[in-house]
């Protein structure tokens, strides 16, 4: 029964210490269990019972909040009353304006390097000097994710002396460690072993801990002693009594488990502490002997001898008629002495009966007698003495005898030597005679009959004795083959007769019968005692050498399918039972089911016959039903007024607590609805009263919910006795009256009717009551009025009536079980005209306990609880009516709003200002009378205030972590409070404390404002600048290109607090530092914003020469973590061109003022960087640059847009400004890095046709790193197209095929490798036919641009240069990376549209490894091209613009015709010659 009477005492009593204060923590818990893996790191609240808490007025409240792992989060306490929450404290801070409220907390040190974990683990809330008004709900708080919450309902007490008495007399020194210790009880569970620590508060562990054993320690604590009268004589409810009797229930999820019994906790413990101090306890060890057919002998031991003693033992004796506890009890008898007759009827009759015997307390022994035969009887023996009783250890039973058995010494036949009979007639082999010719060999093998075949004549006759057995075998269901054993004439032994082996057990006991050796059948077999689970079976000895034998087997089975769960079932299978002598219980059996059953005797040498088979039915289980003539239904209730199906959960008197706490808080709205139909019209209350329901609650046990009388918190502890009393009331109490009218009205009397209840138990008789009333009290409800009448009839009439008074009435159903409520009231005038001539009915009572609930300048909020009065299925909307009086209000002119629930919230009222409010009922039957009026005021307006806003952790909140930010505000109406955060709104909330929970805190929120407005005067912002500690994170250029000789400065961005270390390293481990002086100069720190914690470091290089170049590493740490980032010293090393550049800027026309870029073997940028009118140049310098090469992939990496990237290949580019200013750079550095990687284009196209549809292109390796080519790629396609077909090959020739004869083509090819591509060679148009083809070059090629194979010297950009393409660009020439946001790819301008002809070639000796082509840095070399735009190319998939699917040819990757998306011959550049081009 729950809550644990035990826990409810701990944590009630745990408060009874003097002065009032709480030492329920003073032990550490040793036992708390820490969560497991990565939860070990989050906070949680150690548990903490939730029992009531009472503190008597005057007293210090301390409540203790656990809180382990709290870290950055926050503790804060806050109250709930009348579903109000008042926030008490936050941290260290007391919030509410009551100095009596602080926090007791040890602070740990704000800071630390090795650990940072502010505060300990223990929050208590203080109140001193407690009052009444200080009773509700407490809960403490943390600001986790998810939010984690105790709760601590409060209790504050009047102080009088009784409870100053109790306490004294709860003192005691009953220790009972010794048997917690013998029970199993942990150690550290034995602070509960003792009374004195329950008091005190000192047991050192929490309850929750030891739960489990708290079954033992609550049966050690009452110590076998019958605590319960001394609980009876206190009023202790019975379901509050498991302790005065030793036993504690586990708690389970029947909201009928839940009830409260704190209220009793101390007159409990006083009656234990007393009982303890005089009740004798229990004799040990009673045993019971059965002596006959009619008499048990009894003895037990004495108790300890430093007990109260006894003055007699009492035996109990009790039939019994099943293996349970006695289920009822018809008569009990007392006699004086040891013995006694417990009843005179026969064994067939199981009337239950039980004699109490007293023996004097200086024996120990007694003797039962004149018993029934066959009869189960169970005995206890207590101690008694003048004070009471002890409850007895255990309970014995035993069952009489059937009859007298006089065991004789048991004689076993003689056997024949039919060894000896082998023997003589020739038998020899040892097997034969061992295994054969022994009748006690039960079992023989298949070898065995093979071996003794020579003497099967010899060995049969011997085994027969000259009898023939085939009659027996026969019976025993022996095949007739093996019949011709039993015989004894066996002439041959062949493999036929192997089957008969097994068989070989039946054929020896048919032997050892005809032998005379076996026991005959058992006689008289009897079943009785016949139960729905149980029987006895009882039978005579055999009259065939019966006294040999030794057991009896007893064999049964169902005959039908049995009703429960059978753990056997069959036809032919039988449960064998053993038993030495009759008779036995037949135990498990199936209620209803008919079952068959023999016995068969034993001795030494097997089993005798079968018995006579008995069939017998069990009889069906009569489930004892409360007697109930109901037809009430709370479902069907609560379907019927519309309760949402989300709440039909607890529609139910055995609803589950988890439902409830799920459910509670969203179905309040409904609570009054749920709460009508669970009471069903009927008064619980004297059942409640009887069950320790609280008054505060009563009302509850009637269907009102007076909500500042009995708030949820308070009664929730009670549900469960509310429930049980609900549940076992409603099918014996009448049902209410559901119609009522008045039918007559004279000056004088009334006439009343109305009908009996539809449903329930009927009604024995009515009560009619009535009372004169003024037109004021009309409306106030009570249950019971000055006058009353008893009736038996529905129809009444009510005399002696004053004329022109005002009367109530109404009627209630009654029978000896209890009353009903009444369901509707008649409120008449008594003159015989108020009727006039129609009769009047009864009509549900008004709306009551109108209150206001909140209130502000321009709202108010009103509540109100529903008829109390009314039928359980009745349906009712509310209709308010309000009106603000003010000198221009027109009286009994109302507004009017209608809501189906019970509170309403009136808005947009005036300020400062009194209105008048009541409430009606609306149901089916119309509107009902008024509630009782309320005046409220609106407070008066004033604009918003906001204080700065307070946030926890106040010194230290740390990156990734959470902080609490509560934003305090004050004005008339209530402001609308805003909480943002570095600008940024973050949390909105009309209210005056908004408590808000920042999860994941970064570096960025450093502004905290709070931000309040109610639309009154000019709204208001504060706000609070913080520093959010963090590891430092730094930000630098990845590459600083330096000429040769000239100084360099690195730079760093640490962004950090604390404030770092700051450290330059030339090695990634921190062994190498760079010292100051010398070549370098390291500049002191500076914080960029003074508390911003923005740093930069700075490191100077002198000179810069070889040793100086390579990575320089920022190293920051503090106490959050390190950092460390790399930049990377470059030279920019002019590198000598092998061709006359001079020559080629005069072949592409670059001006003569922009000429002297071009030197010889060398192009110097810096000379026409700044010159204005260079820029229309670049494009012809570039050209020179790119040598005939594809460097875009490489542009691509490093970030240079689509717009430039035509550059990369020596093409004109349309924004030249803006590429000249920000990305000639990038595209320098990639020139100068594919000077030695990537081929130039090849030379000597030429094409000669094969057949009318294929056609043979050849040419030569490009002069340009030849060695460096992988793959050629071959384009062409009708001139006219957009759509080019396009092929792959590592030779320098292949055979285009689908040509068709007369169409003209144009054809170009490129060269390509892992690391990017030629330019394309000059475009050829052919036309094709079967037996030649003409083709003309569209385009001279230059000598110039075909012979550059060297590398372009970058010189020295200017400043501006230099400083915008580090503002802009962080990775200028930095190595190979990703230019897919997505994937990574080795080459991606290969397979994107920027460049789509660069190929990683797997080479093998046939021209590829497993015919694979794999592009990108992850490729894969199985059999698939890899797409870095879309996917997998060597499958069924086409990229959208990649490569479509190739087939392996003999080394030679054959393309199908390309998609229209497939970059192809496009027009490009007009004015450079009109000619055509491919781009790819």
């Amino acid at each position: 029964m729950l809550p644990p009477l035990l826990v409810v005492a701990v944590f009630f009593t745990s408060h009874l210490i003097p002065g009032g204060y709480s030492q329920e923590w003073r032990t550490q818990d040793t036992l708390t269990p820490t969560p497991a893996g990565d939860a070990a790191s989050l906070p949680y609240i150690r548990n903490t019972a939730n029992a009531p808490r009472e503190f008597f007025e005057g007293d210090d409240m301390l409540l203790t909040c656990v809180v382990s792992n709290l870290g950055n989060h926050t503790v804060w306490w806050s109250k709930y009353e009348d579903r109000k929450k008042t926030i008490l404290t936050v941290a260290d801070s007391r919030i509410v304006i009551d100095d009596r409220v602080s926090i007791l907390h040890d602070r740990a040190p704000s800071y630390n390097i090795s650990i940072i974990r502010p505060g300990g683990d223990v929050w208590v809330l203080v109140v001193k000097n407690v009052k009444v008004s200080d009773n509700g709900v407490y809960v403490c708080e943390v600001n986790s994710q998810p939010s984690l919450t105790s709760r601590y309902m409060v209790t504050v007490l009047p102080r009088d002396e009784n409870s100053t008495q109790l306490t004294k007399a709860l003192r005691s020194n009953h220790n009972y460690s010794d048997c917690c210790q013998q029970n199993g009880v942990i150690p550290a569970c034995w602070g509960f072993c003792a009374i004195h620590n329950i008091l005190e508060g000192t047991t050192g562990i929490e309850p929750e801990a030891c739960e489990k054993h708290f079954p033992s320690i609550v049966q050690c604590m009452a110590d076998y002693r019958n605590h319960i009268p001394c609980c009876e004589r206190e009023r202790v409810p019975d379901i509050c009594q498991d302790l005065c009797r030793g036993d504690y229930t586990m708690q389970e999820d029947n909201i009928q488990s839940h009830f409260s019994c704190t209220s009793y906790t101390e007159v409990t413990l006083m009656c234990i502490s007393e009982g303890i101090e005089l009740l004798p306890t229990s004799p040990d060890s009673p045993t019971a002997t059965v002596l006959g057919l009619t008499s048990i002998q009894v003895d037990w031991v004495h108790p300890p001898p430093n007990t109260p003693p006894a003055d007699f033992y009492v035996v109990n004796v009790t039939t019994i008629k099943k293996f349970d506890p006695p289920m009822d009890i018809s008569q009990i008898e007392s006699k004086e002495g040891g013995e006694g007759n417990l009843d005179d009827d026969d064994s067939q009759q199981f009337t239950l009966r039980r004699r109490s015997i007293k023996v004097p307390s200086t024996q120990k022994r007694t003797i039962i007698r004149n018993l029934s035969p066959l009869t189960w009887v169970e005995v206890s023996v207590t101690s008694m003495n003048r004070h009471g009783t002890s409850l007895p250890h255990y309970s014995v039973r035993a069952l009489t005898k059937a009859s007298t058995v006089n065991k004789t010494e048991v004689i076993h036949p003689a056997l024949l030597d039919v060894v000896g009979c082998c023997t003589d007639r020739g038998v020899k082999h040892y097997r034969c005679l061992r295994n054969l010719c022994d009748p006690s060999q039960r079992y023989i093998s298949e070898p065995d009959m093979i071996v003794c075949a020579p003497w099967a004549t010899e060995a049969f006759s011997c085994l027969a004795n000259d009898y023939d057995h085939s009659d027996c075998c026969q019976a025993r269901g022996m095949p007739p083959l093996c019949v011709e054993l039993c015989t004894g004439n066996v002439t041959k032994i062949d493999y036929k007769y192997f089957r008969c082996v097994e068989y070989f057990t039946d054929y020896r006991s048919c032997l050892m019968k005809g032998y005379n050796v076996l026991p005959g059948t058992p006689k008289a077999i009897t079943v009785s005692n016949i139960h729905p689970t149980f029987a006895l079976i009882s039978w005579s000895q055999p009259d065939l050498l019966g006294e040999s034998v030794t057991s009896y087997h007893t064999l049964s089975r169902p005959l039908t399918e049995p009703t429960c769960d059978s753990l056997w079932f069959s036809d032919v299978t039988y449960s064998i039972g053993f038993s030495e002598h009759a008779p036995y219980v037949l135990e498990n059996l199936c209620p209803g089911t008919e079952y068959e059953v023999y016995v068969q005797a034993l001795n030494k040498h097997g089993p005798g016959d079968q018995s006579e088979r008995v069939i017998f039915k069990t009889p069906t289980i009569i489930h004892e039903h409360r007697l109930q003539n109901t037809t009430y239904n709370i479902s069907t209730c609560c379907t019927q007024v519309n309760v949402s199906p989300g709440c039909m959960p607890l529609c139910d008197y055995r609803a589950r607590m988890t439902h409830v706490r799920k459910l509670a808080t969203s179905c309040t709205p409904e609570l009054s609805k749920m709460l009508r139909c669970a009471v069903g019209g009927r008064d619980h209350r004297p059942c409640c009263k009887r069950r320790g329901v609280p008054a505060a609650c009563m009302g509850v046990c009637s269907g009102s919910f007076v909500a500042d009388r009995a708030t949820p918190t308070v009664c929730m502890p009670y549900i469960g006795n509310i429930m049980m009393c609900l549940e076992d009331s409603v099918g014996v109490l009448p049902g209410p009256i559901t119609t009522l009218h008045a039918t007559k009205i004279t000056d004088d009397s009334v006439t009343l009717v109305w009908q009996e209840p539809q449903e329930g138990p009927n009604a024995t008789m009515y009560q009619l009551h009535y009372q004169s009333v003024d037109k004021h009290s009309a409306s106030h409800v009570v249950f019971a009025l000055n006058n009353t009448m008893n009736l038996t009839d529905t129809v009444a009439e009510v005399k002696d009536l004053k004329k022109g008074s005002l009367y109530n009435f109404f009627v209630v159903a009654a029978n000896e079980e209890g009353i009903s409520l009444p369901s509707s009231v008649i409120t008449v005038n008594i003159t015989s005209d108020s009727a006039n001539g129609t009769s009047i009915a009864g009509v549900s009572s008004p709306p009551h306990s109108v209150v206001l609930e909140a209130k502000t300048a321009t709202t108010l909020t009103i509540g109100w609880q529903p008829p109390i009065l009314a039928l359980p299925t009745d349906r009712f909307k509310y209709k308010m009516h309000y009106q603000a009086v003010t000198s221009d209000a027109t009286p009994g002119k109302y507004n009017e709003h209608i809501v189906g629930a019970t509170a309403l919230r009136l808005e947009n009222l005036t300020p400062n200002t009194q209105h008048v409010i009541f409430v009606t009922a609306l149901n089916d039957m119309g509107e009902r009378r008024p509630s009782e009026t309320l005046l409220a005021w609106t407070d008066p307006a004033y604009p918003a205030f906001v204080e700065k806003p307070t946030i926890h952790p106040i010194n230290l909140i740390v990156e990734g972590g959470n902080m609490t930010v509560l934003c305090i505000a004050m004005g008339s109406p209530p402001p609308t409070v805003s909480l943002y955060i570095s600008g940024q709104l973050i949390h909105q909330n009309v209210t005056r404390h908004m408590v808000t929970i920042v999860p994941n805190v970064t570096r960025n929120m450093t502004e905290i404002s709070c931000y309040a407005d109610n639309g009154y005067g000019t709204p208001m912002q504060a706000s609070k600048t913080i520093r959010i500690s963090r590891r430092p994170l730094i930000d630098s250029a990845p590459v600083v290109p330096v000429l040769r000789g000239d100084s360099a400065t690195l730079e760093c961005k640490v962004n950090a607090w604390p404030e770092p270390s700051l450290v330059w390293w030339r090695d990634p481990e921190g062994r190498v530092p760079v010292i100051h002086g010398g070549n370098f100069i390291i500049h002191h720190p500076t914080e960029l914003v003074s508390g911003g914690g923005i740093y930069n470091m700075k490191l100077t290089i002198k000179t810069v020469g070889e040793n100086e170049t390579g990575p320089y590493y920022c190293y920051a740490k503090n106490v959050f973590g390190t950092f460390s980032c790399a930049t990377k010293v470059i030279l920019k090393t002019p590198v000598r061109l092998d061709i006359d550049v001079t020559e080629c800027c005069r072949v592409n026309n670059v001006s003569d003022a922009c000429a002297d870029a071009c030197s010889f073997h060398e192009l110097n940028f810096d000379r026409v960087m700044n010159r204005e009118e260079c820029v229309p140049d670049f494009s012809k310098l570039m050209k020179c640059a790119a040598d005939g090469s594809d460097h875009r992939s490489c542009c691509s990496q490093k970030g240079v847009p689509v717009h430039c990237l035509d550059w990369c290949r020596g093409e004109p580019v349309p924004r030249q400004n803006l590429c000249v200013l920000q990305w000639a750079p990038p595209i320098f550095s990639c020139f100068n890095e594919g000077e030695g990687m990537l081929p130039g284009p090849p030379l000597n196209l030429s094409i000669i046709s094969d057949s009318s549809s294929t056609a043979h292109v050849a040419w030569k390796a490009p002069v340009k790193n030849p060695q460096a080519v992988e793959l050629y790629r071959v384009f062409w396609r009708p001139v006219g197209n957009r759509t080019a077909m396009k092929n792959d090959t590592s030779d320098t020739s292949m055979t285009i095929k689908g040509l068709e004869e007369g169409m003209t083509y144009e054809i170009a090819v490129k060269a390509g490798n892992s690391q990017g591509t030629s330019i394309l060679t000059p475009t050829i148009n052919f036309t094709h036919s079967a037996n030649y083809v003409t083709y003309s070059n569209l385009q001279r090629s230059s000598g110039v641009g075909i012979a550059i194979v060297g590398v372009v010297v970058v010189l020295l950009t200017t400043a501006v240069i230099a400083g915008v393409f580090f503002a802009r660009k962080k990775h200028l020439f930095g190595g190979k990376g990703s230019a897919n946001g997505g994937i990574s790819f080795e080459n991606p301008s290969y397979i994107r549209e920027q460049n789509g002809d660069t190929v990683q070639i797997a080479e093998t000796p046939n021209g590829s490894r497993n015919g694979n082509i794999t592009s990108g840095m992850n490729g894969r070399m199985n059999g698939t091209i890899t797409d870095g735009m879309h996917g997998t190319i060597g499958g069924t998939e086409i990229g959208e613009n990649g490569i479509s699917p190739m087939n392996i040819n003999n080394g030679m990757w054959n393309l199908q015709t390309a998609s229209t998306t497939t970059p192809g011959f496009q027009d490009d550049l007009p004015s450079n010659g009109g000619y055509k081009r491919f781009s790819s």
